[in-house]
């Protein structure tokens, strides 16, 4: 089977609005959740880094995304569900540790592809996916009123090209696992390798 990367768009801080904002997730008792763990340090934790301690913080808050969002498609009709990929994530290195990042795949395509410069712009078929999903998750908000300030929008999430080992997949019960096996972005790829 030839090299892969992975397509797909980066939607952090989209995700986190339309939970806030649309699902009333309150992510500041999230966090104050954590900074209440903190506040009993062991004794080995006397020369512990602030900014990293943050970035773990960080971290750890947006790993919750998740769980959100699984809990708002669980509840969703079962037509709307398929159309809803649980994020994925991925990390990259920053000054003082790493910075997480929530992830929709999209597309997968052959490294050779991805070298002649085809994947500068997001492929047709990555857009009907991406739309699809943005779709299926603004059907769920409550209300107009809220779905105009917390609606995903495209232009909000950033097109990427990861190396499927650099993307975490969520952890799935079997029932998930049904709906989404094989994984969405693979499925075009697998059918044309066969």
């Amino acid at each position: 089977m030839p090299r892969i990367i992975c397509t797909g768009y980066e939607i952090t801080g989209s995700l986190r609005k339309y939970l806030e904002v649309g699902h009333g997730v309150d992510f500041d008792k999230v966090l104050s959740t954590f900074l209440e763990e903190d506040c009993y340090p062991d004794e080995d934790d006397s020369d512990v880094d602030e900014k990293d301690l943050a970035m773990q913080r960080e971290a750890a808050v947006i790993m919750t995304y998740r769980d959100y969002f699984r809990d708002i498609r669980l509840s969703a009709p079962a037509e709307v569900r398929k159309a809803l990929e649980i994020p994925y994530t991925f990390d990259k290195c920053a000054e003082h540790g790493l910075r997480v990042y929530m992830f929709i795949p999209t597309g997968a395509y052959t490294r050779e592809y991805y070298k002649s410069g085809a994947l500068r712009s997001p492929p047709e078929e990555d857009l009907k996916v991406i739309q699809t999903f943005i779709d299926a998750a603004n059907s769920l908000l409550p209300d107009t009123a809220t779905r105009e300030k917390a609606e995903f929008k495209l232009e909000e999430m950033r097109f990427e090209v990861h190396s499927p080992r650099a993307l975490h997949a969520p952890p799935c019960s079997s029932a998930e696992r049904k709906e989404l096996s094989p994984p969405r972005h693979l499925r075009a790829f697998l059918n044309t390798t066969h």
